[in-house]
């Protein structure tokens, strides 16, 4: 049994796709992929062309898109604006109890835990 070239299968899609959207302005389905993750993300009408637009093309949107998703994970926290929360919440607790608190005392953000 001969083993299936995926490769050319894909090709052969992104073509159609490239075709299409040439034709008609859209894509056969409002649905693009994520690139990354694989999940589909709805796009159509003006949505898909402002893609479009910003990408450089249709095959270059397709090629490499990313979605929402991916980018908050690739994203680290902000090690400033962290610390700057941490010193308002101490700030905080020194005014509610009307003491000074300790130096060691540690604050567990939700980046931390």
């Amino acid at each position: 049994m001969a083993k299936k070239n995926t490769t050319a299968k894909i090709n052969d899609v992104l073509e159609y796709l490239v075709a299409y959207h040439e034709q008609f302005g859209a894509l056969p389905t409002p649905v693009i992929e994520c690139t990354l993750t694989g999940t589909a993300y709805t796009c159509f009408g003006s949505n898909l062309k402002n893609k479009v637009e910003k990408a450089g093309g249709i095959r270059e949107l397709l090629t490499t898109f990313v979605g929402r998703g991916a980018k908050k994970k690739e994203k680290a926290p902000k090690a400033e604006k962290t610390q700057k929360v941490v010193e308002v919440v101490k700030a905080a607790m020194e005014k509610r109890s009307g003491k000074k608190l300790p130096e060691n005392v540690e604050i567990i953000t939700p980046a931390q835990a």
